[in-house]
């Protein structure tokens, strides 16, 4: 199980997901394009998570800065070929063919006859995997917010990344599979924020920082990126 936390220091907090691994006997660090993760053994003390990253502080503000950085460089999205890429949680993934989809730690493989239907393959294989994917993200920070939605579903909008109804539907767009873990997150926090407030005042952007106070680097990540999710789309009409 994952939990989401919040290490306290001077200068502010540092969001980071705690994983518990029975396989573990020290306790490790990664920063990737879904923030700081720390990973417990199984019976060690919450305690010790903190203790670590006290001790490791320095270089976690470090590395999460280069990770503030590359959110802010727009991506590039190449045509869609095999031996080309296409971005899967914000990490770029090589694509191949296969007889049935698959992903690995740097392959993403297709199940398509020819070139022509590798984006319709790609697509298949990201509405597969987002609606469980946002599911248990929605369900992780609706918890931490004390907010409940009526519903999740899937969305195919190339012009809102998300909405939340009036009733307490919340729509979410399968493209975002190609974001960061953490863009999700945010785009998970911010229609989960519209619950308590329909509207984009302050006290809604007080609900969203309380939850992912970095929100302002994820939204721009969006906007700087946005185009590209989608124009690998846009060429193959």
């Amino acid at each position: 199980m994952l939990l989401q936390l919040f290490f306290k220091f001077a200068s502010g907090d540092i969001p980071y997901t705690l994983q518990r691994s029975a396989r573990r006997r020290s306790i490790g660090l990664k920063i990737d394009a879904a923030g700081l993760t720390v990973i417990l053994p199984q019976r060690a003390p919450l305690a010790e998570a903190e203790r670590v990253i006290q001790l490791k502080l320095a270089w976690i503000r470090a590395k999460l800065a280069e990770r503030e950085t590359r959110l802010a460089e727009p991506v590039a999205q190449a045509k869609l070929t095999w031996g080309a890429t296409a971005l899967w949680l914000g990490e770029p993934r090589l694509l191949q063919s296969a007889l049935r989809a698959k992903l690995t730690d740097d392959t993403l493989y297709l199940c398509a006859a020819n070139e022509h239907k590798i984006a319709p393959a790609l697509i298949r294989f990201y509405q597969r995997a987002a609606k469980p994917y946002f599911a248990e993200r929605l369900s992780v920070w609706a918890e931490r917010m004390g907010l409940q939605p009526r519903q999740l579903i899937l969305s195919s909008a190339k012009t809102r990344w998300g909405s939340c109804t009036s009733n307490g539907d919340i729509r979410l767009s399968w493209r975002l599979m190609q974001a960061p873990a953490s863009v999700i997150d945010y785009v998970v926090i911010h229609e989960l924020a519209h619950l308590a407030e329909m509207n984009h005042s302050a006290r809604f952007w007080a609900i969203v920082a309380a939850a992912c106070p970095h929100w302002k680097s994820e939204r721009h990540w969006l906007k700087q990126n946005g185009s590209a999710l989608l124009a690998w789309e846009d060429a193959t009409q």
